[in-house]
């Protein structure tokens, strides 16, 4: 862990991190709703490094700050270029809970919108349901700023933490993302499918958005659509492309239909 903290603070340093971007269409059009933005690193000692690997060590070493600005700051500049060309396209990024319990962070937020240009409702800050499950005072009024920013506010990974509806009770999000466990088994499991049934209605209740993450195949893909699911994610539609990939793809009237 070590090895990849140090490794890590260095790439940071020098900007040699990656931000790749997957889309997130419409099952209805098959049109571009807007992207998430996923880190990737690459050492030039360790390789590849999964994020599932270095994010917990930035986490840790105290540098996840500075890890989430650097995405998001990419992420708006990339954003602003696609809303030239799609003006009403999102990109959402992945905030950790840690980031959460610091009061500037909404400052910081606003701050880089304000550098970049970009309107608040081109930003949607993903939020792991585990984070949310607390009821600290500062994460509560961190989202809320979020939210009078303008910027969405989702729940990541929805059904997988232990007080879902609480969370949904107490914190301001304007939508969910339901776990890729239940979309990947949705069609063959019909205990997964009354999950995801029960998860639509109720975020129709709640006037929510969904996305549905983790969309695999024509089948998963048709279910979510027969179900009322407008919004979907996953290898279905095409893996995270870097932003040149992206913009190319849109300005050439890319459809996402397929699997790029």
């Amino acid at each position: 862990m070590h090895g990849i903290t140090t490794g890590l603070k260095g790439a940071l340093n020098r900007e040699e991190l990656r931000v790749v971007f997957q889309p997130k269409v419409s099952l209805v059009s098959g049109d571009l709703i807007g992207v998430e933005a996923l880190a990737r690193w690459t050492d030039r000692d360790l390789g590849m490094v999964n994020p599932d690997v270095f994010i917990p060590a930035a986490e840790k070493s105290g540098c996840i700050r500075q890890l989430t600005l650097f995405v998001l700051r990419r992420s708006l500049q990339m954003v602003a270029s696609l809303r030239l060309v799609h003006p009403a396209a999102t990109v959402a990024v992945n905030v950790s809970p840690t980031l959460l319990h610091d009061p500037h962070f909404a400052d910081e937020v606003g701050r880089l919108l304000e550098e970049t240009g970009v309107s608040p409702d081109a930003l949607v800050a993903e939020i792991t349901e585990t984070a949310v499950l607390t009821d600290d005072q500062v994460v509560k009024d961190t989202l809320r700023r979020l939210r009078a920013l303008g910027v969405g506010c989702s729940i990541d990974d929805f059904g997988t933490g232990h007080a879902s509806l609480l969370a949904l009770l107490r914190m301001p999000f304007s939508e969910l993302k339901i776990d890729r466990a239940f979309i990947m088994a949705c069609d063959a499991d019909l205990e997964a499918w009354k999950i995801v049934r029960a998860t639509l209605r109720l975020a129709r209740e709640l006037r929510l958005d969904v996305v549905a993450e983790g969309i695999e195949t024509d089948p998963v893909a048709q279910r979510l659509r027969e179900g009322g699911c407008e919004v979907g994610q996953g290898f279905r539609f095409g893996a995270a492309i870097s932003g040149a990939m992206l913009l190319s793809s849109v300005r050439s009237g890319g459809h996402w239909t397929t699997c790029n």
